[in-house]
């Protein structure tokens, strides 16, 4: 079983018939592409959207380990949880489960994140608030 980290968000996609494959289960890129929406959603969630004149963050490396097959009709719950908080990166794991079975977990991921002055083209450091807001929502408090 994997490590545990603490859970920092925890966010539902609904599952779409086009989402399958061939073989009628969720298609292997789909599971980075709702990677990339629930990271969107919880970013906005802090006030913090991708705006290419700012700075935010690159995704520099991502995995995932495919472990039951997702099949529609369903309703993917999937968690947020804090590996590594450094200075300008962050590394994030993530498990997928079907809602409404929390005891399977049909596949894991590693994101890792870098905070990027877009424009420069270099690293910064992570903005403070949400460094506050991921330090508190691992220690289970409100931010």
């Amino acid at each position: 079983m994997d490590k545990t980290y603490p859970v920092i968000d925890r966010q539902t996609i609904a599952m779409r018939w086009g989402d399958m494959d061939a073989v009628g289960h969720l298609n292997n890129t789909y599971y980075f592409r709702y990677l990339e929406q629930i990271r969107i959603n919880w970013l906005e969630s802090m006030g913090h959207g991708i705006n290419p004149d700012a700075i935010g963050p690159v995704l520099a490396s991502t995995s995932c380990t495919f472990r039951r097959e997702l099949t529609y009709p369903a309703t993917v719950e999937i968690t947020i949880e804090l590996e590594k908080l450094g200075r300008s990166s962050l590394k994030l794991r993530h498990h997928f489960y079907k809602q409404g079975d929390s005891a399977t977990v049909y596949a894991s991921a590693d994101v890792t994140l870098v905070w990027v002055d877009y424009q420069a083209g270099q690293s910064v450091a992570i903005p403070d608030d949400i460094r506050a807001a991921i330090e508190s929502a691992a220690a289970g408090q409100p931010a």
